[in-house]
């Protein structure tokens, strides 16, 4: 072989080393078969491969605002009223009860959203995480779609200067190999408006509660065998403004059957009538307003009565209050 050939096959040789086509050194790779970790933040598009597999890839999302779960029951309340004669001989006792339907916040629902992909192709099992202790709380079947779950009030935390509240859970695919892709996610809530909160007595009601509550009292007067006596006075004591035409008042008159009254300006041919007090400038029932009931054309109390009142809203068809035995003497 002359010189130059010999050169040139030295200089190839050399080349091919450098490159690393020849020598290389297989105790180097002893353990990391497939390549190496690539880290990824979860929930990104970035893969990772670990041992040769790839990891699920995840996604997850809360969707719009939380909704309060509340659990609803009525509740009586017994109010004492006693009344001494002019003369203070003769005192008088009355108890009003009052029955309201009454909710107790327990936690909140929220609506998820969740996506993921395993780059092999593989079936995986996946759900989420509600309390971060590894294991899946609420199975999952599709690689993506939408979860409504529950919350409840004890796992939530308040955010410091504001009227935010958080929380943390995670959404978790493995695949057939037993690897996972796991994202946290972040969930916030604004704690609603209720009996529960500091400012329930304003009478606001949160954009979602309706809690209601009426007392009854005697009217100025005494029954008697005409038929336009005043009867008694219902006030709202507590709620969020309704309106006059999605109220219903009945009267059940010392037992008897129930007789529905007309609302303040109808003049109908109910035989009791609502006469606003209040601000009356307006056509809804707000907290301090209240009605005076009459008789209207007939005599359905002549004497003294116990009056037992429900007040339904009909465009929700639920019953927001009832108040038994109010006087009426």
């Amino acid at each position: 072989m002359t010189t130059p050939r010999v050169a040139t096959a030295v200089l190839l040789t050399l080349l091919m080393m450098l490159s690393g086509c020849l020598g290389s050194n297989e105790d180097a790779t002893d353990g990391q078969s497939g390549g190496g970790l690539i880290p990824t933040a979860q929930g990104s598009s970035t893969t990772t491969i670990v041992n040769g597999n790839y990891l699920p890839m995840v996604h997850a999302a809360q969707m719009g605002d939380t909704v309060a779960d509340i659990s609803w029951a009525w509740e009586n309340e017994t109010t004492t009223t006693t009344t001494t004669s002019a003369d203070g001989t003769t005192t008088n006792t009355t108890e009003t009860t009052s029955s309201f339907y009454n909710g107790t916040l327990v936690g909140m629902n929220v609506t998820l959203y969740h996506a993921a992909l395993d780059p092999e192709g593989t079936t995986m099992t996946m759900g989420w995480d509600m309390n971060l202790d590894g294991t899946i709380d609420v199975p999952v079947s599709a690689n993506s779609g939408f979860t409504t779950v529950n919350m409840p009030l004890n796992q939530w935390h308040d955010v410091s200067d504001s009227e935010m509240k958080v929380t943390t859970i995670a959404f978790i695919a493995s695949d057939v190999t037993g690897d996972f892709g796991i994202t946290m996610l972040d969930v916030y809530s604004v704690t609603p408006v209720g009996p529960w909160s500091e400012n329930h007595g304003t009478g606001s009601t949160g954009g979602n509660l309706a809690l209601y509550a009426f007392s009854g009292k005697d009217a100025q007067g005494t029954p008697g065998t005409g038929d336009a006596d005043n009867l008694i006075m219902l006030t709202m004591d507590q709620g969020g403004d309704i309106n006059w035409a999605s109220i219903s008042v009945k009267l059940s008159i010392d037992g008897a059957a129930p007789v529905t009254c007309d609302n303040p300006g109808v003049s109908g041919t109910a035989v009791c009538s609502l006469i606003e007090f209040g601000n009356t400038d307006d056509q809804v029932w707000s907290v301090g307003d209240g009605v005076t009931v009459v008789e209207s054309g007939q005599d359905i109390c002549s004497g003294d009565c116990s009056i037992d009142v429900t007040i339904t809203d009909t465009r929700e068809g639920k019953t927001i209050d009832t108040t038994n035995g109010v006087p009426a003497e």
